[in-house]
């Protein structure tokens, strides 16, 4: 084998090993597990989106309740409910287990410290992804609460709206 067969090869190795690791983390979680990973990331998306800004908070728009239903439904990607859940983990052990209870500084500079790794900067886009399609998304998917994301933004919603979720699932 030539060098450049076996750089290719270990290359490809790697990546599968690492892939196959974070879905194996996953796809190993018991229901409790997964409501605490669905928790943590509940509790980040109130640190990202808390009371008293000028926007509507986490809590308000259904954040916790949209991403409940979207990252535990059928046609939601497998790979990037694998990521959170992951994810979710690694915050969990960062912060000893308590992330939730942590005051709103340490739990920044967990989050901070955490984006420095490339994995936590991935993650954190995913969370805040899935937060503004709760915020952003049309409410019949469970986020944005009495379409208060899009009056936040000044926002009008396209035409046709949805009749029902998931259409085609």
């Amino acid at each position: 084998m030539n060098r450049r067969k076996f750089i290719t090869a270990a290359g490809a190795l790697a990546a599968w090993g690492s892939v196959r690791f974070v879905y194996s983390a996953a796809e190993s979680m018991d229901g409790k597990e997964r409501e605490d990973a669905l928790e943590l990331i509940f509790s980040v998306q109130r640190h990202l989106f808390p009371k008293g800004l000028s926007m509507p908070d986490a809590d308000s728009f259904g954040a916790a309740q949209y991403t409940k239903e979207a990252v535990l439904h059928s046609s939601f990607d497998p790979d990037i409910r694998d990521i959170l859940f992951d994810g979710a983990k690694r915050v969990q052990r960062l912060a000893g287990g308590t992330f939730s209870s942590l005051s709103s500084d340490k739990k920044e500079r967990l989050l901070r410290k955490f984006e420095e790794e490339p994995f936590g900067s991935f993650w954190l886009s995913h969370v805040m992804n899935i937060t503004l399609e709760a915020l952003l998304s049309d409410p019949i998917y469970g986020g944005n609460r009495e379409e208060c994301g899009w009056r936040s933004f000044s926002l009008t919603p396209g035409r046709p709206r949805p009749e029902k979720r998931y259409c085609g699932v």
